[in-house]
């Protein structure tokens, strides 16, 4: 039972942040972009990395609730 709490608790965030991340919005979230320079920022998609991002999140999240 306090391994299941456990997960439940770790998967709240990740949870959160895949539903930022699947709107399109927190890029600034996202290690490695947000330290970028403005002028290498310009060469990628933001709302597209953003999404994808969401994604991988969403996956890692249904990974925790499958080890309930």
């Amino acid at each position: 039972m306090a391994m299941a709490i456990a997960h439940l608790i770790i998967m709240i965030p990740f949870l959160i942040f895949a539903i930022i991340l699947s709107r399109g919005k927190g890029g600034f979230l996202l290690a490695g972009y947000n330290n970028l320079p403005e002028s290498e920022k310009e060469q990628y998609d933001e709302v597209a990395l953003c999404k994808f991002m969401g994604k991988i999140m969403y996956g890692i999240c249904l990974s925790f609730f499958y080890l309930l």
